[in-house]
């Protein structure tokens, strides 16, 4: 089966995405898709990045096929969370694009812009130092 040309595909069979992670790289990785998960362009997830997990998207790039399907790790966790709207990822793509800067850089920004709406920190006196 080809890859699709919306952030899935197969390789020799195994379902795979493009992750595009809040990291000073261009392009988006490739990452296997575990049994009974469902991922679509835009989903939050947690994959494995070296010795450590990292958050990024599901981007619709199509998966790299030179990577061997042996050699792919699975995306570890996919997010409840509402999915990068695809204005958002174009937009993305747009600034990385005119302004020369790495698609992974101007994604670190969407998702902290995201997590800074979601979530606002209290700011009790109780918690502030005193002089």
């Amino acid at each position: 089966m080809r890859p699709s040309s919306k952030g899935t595909g197969a390789l020799d069979g195994v379902p795979t995405v493009s992750v595009l992670l809040p990291l000073a790289v261009d392009g988006p990785y490739t990452y296997r898709v575990p049994n009974g998960v469902t991922l679509s362009p835009g989903d939050i997830v947690r994959v494995p990045l070296g010795p450590r997990e990292i958050i990024g998207a599901v981007w619709d790039d199509v998966p790299d096929g030179s990577v061997g399907h042996n050699r792919l790790r699975p995306v570890a966790h996919r997010y409840d969370a509402p999915p990068l709207d695809p204005t958002i990822r174009k937009f993305v793509d747009w600034v990385a694009n005119y302004t020369l800067t790495p698609r992974g850089m101007v994604l670190r920004m969407v998702l902290r812009w995201r997590r800074s709406t979601t979530s606002r920190p209290s700011c009790s006196p109780a918690s502030r130092r005193s002089g």
